[in-house]
């Protein structure tokens, strides 16, 4: 059965601080249905209590799109936005119910949480569900690439830089593959389920695919797989995945550090702590991504003892050289702590999304990536992680970088 494009009615949830939060202005974003993606776009006028505005959406492959007019009134600190006049529409739509979250942090402006069917309204079908992310539309800035450190002066990139337009032109012909997986629930009872993985998935890949070149049908989101998931997933990726394209994996879940055998493990949802025979080693995936023949893979882990995988911590060069790192086959692993736990509320992915979606530069490496939010998670961390960055150990890197490319809007 055809998916459907889920649109059109609102309903916002603001923290008490931020309820004179004047909501007039762009708001995009993403919302999800199972594993499909739809990029939304609010422009919104508040007068009062009273809003009114206009919302676009789309489904990423564009079979399904919709413009409508929406209104609302604001009580209690509760926004309610709802579909007044459809004005175009392709495909199939349907009303959805949202209730999200209103978020603040250093001047930016997120509105996070998730859409469902109503029994009581003539909305999408009850019990059917899914998240949804929006944030604030920033005034467009020059596009710049970070140099030698973060607080050093950017270097523009003009439309006359050659060696920028034509890296931008290739990393267009490349395909772009991901492989995002969250456990929240476990099977055995003596492995503590978690609150956010699944959730942190989902708005990752939300961004991928709205911000960045990754397409729908080449991103893969696992929610509370087994072992045996895990291991297919990257068995495809092994026989999909080609010398010319990108691979991001990403986890989120329970990760263990085993002292005897000095040796890190990801607990995928069947894991027993009775046994080992279900838990994925780091040799495991340090195999995976020696063997799939991608040009580049990064490698995203928010777990405890995550930073087992690395080799060293690497040093990034200066942003005319990205071409050249670009040139030479990378496998590099991005984790949020060293060999210690980490808390269920990550403040790595928190940084994570909000440094690729506030991105302005056509290009930004991997490195780049991880020296702009590294101080941000160092300094608000309940208990002092500090991420790491670096080249995976015995995995076939040459010294080049993963690098993402922002999708054309």
């Amino acid at each position: 059965m055809r998916r459907t494009l889920i649109t059109l009615f609102i309903t916002l949830s603001l923290f008490t601080h931020a309820q004179k939060s004047d909501l007039t202005g762009t708001w995009i974003g993403t919302s999800t249905f199972l594993k499909e993606h739809t990029q939304l776009k609010y422009e919104l006028k508040q007068q009062g209590d009273k809003i009114t505005g206009f919302l676009y959406a789309k489904n990423l492959d564009k079979k399904d799109s919709i413009k409508a007019s929406v209104k609302g009134v604001i009580k209690k600190g509760v926004i309610t936005l709802e579909g007044d006049e459809i004005i175009y529409r392709t495909g199939m739509a349907c009303m959805a119910k949202n209730e999200l979250t209103y978020l603040l942090n250093n001047g930016k402006e997120t509105l996070t949480g998730k859409w469902r069917g109503d029994m009581k309204l003539n909305t999408c079908p009850p019990m059917v569900s899914g998240t949804v992310t929006l944030f604030r539309e920033e005034p467009t800035a020059m596009v710049t690439v970070a140099m030698e450190a973060e607080s050093s002066p950017t270097k523009t990139i003009a439309s006359e830089d050659g060696v920028g337009k034509a890296l931008v032109t290739e990393l267009g012909k490349r395909k772009y593959f991901a492989l995002i997986i969250g456990i929240n629930d476990y099977q055995d009872e003596n492995i503590q389920n978690l609150d956010n993985p699944i959730n942190d998935a989902e708005q990752l890949a939300g961004v991928l695919t709205y911000h960045y070149s990754f397409d729908q049908e080449n991103v893969n989101v696992l929610e509370n797989p087994r072992r045996e998931d895990i291991i297919k997933a990257l068995d495809e990726l092994t026989n999909k995945v080609t010398e010319k394209d990108n691979l991001l994996i990403f986890y989120a879940g329970h990760g263990i550090w085993n002292e005897q055998l000095n040796q890190g493990y990801w607990l995928p949802s069947d894991a027993s702590m009775d046994s080992k025979s279900y838990w994925l080693s780091n040799s495991t995936l340090r195999d995976y991504v020696g063997g799939i023949n991608s040009k580049h893979t990064l490698l995203i882990s928010d777990a405890c003892f995550s930073g087992g995988i690395l080799k060293e911590r690497a040093v990034f060069e200066n942003s005319r050289a990205i071409l050249e790192v670009y040139k030479l086959t990378s496998r590099k692993a991005m984790t949020s702590g060293t060999l210690k736990t980490v808390p269920d509320e990550s403040v790595f992915i928190e940084y994570l999304l909000k440094n690729l979606v506030n991105n302005q530069a056509p290009l930004l490496s991997a490195d780049q990536l991880f020296r702009h939010f590294k101080t941000a998670v160092i300094n608000n961390s309940p208990n002092g992680q500090v991420p790491q960055y670096g080249p995976i150990s015995q995995a076939g890197d040459e010294g080049g970088d993963f690098i993402f490319l922002k999708r054309n809007q």
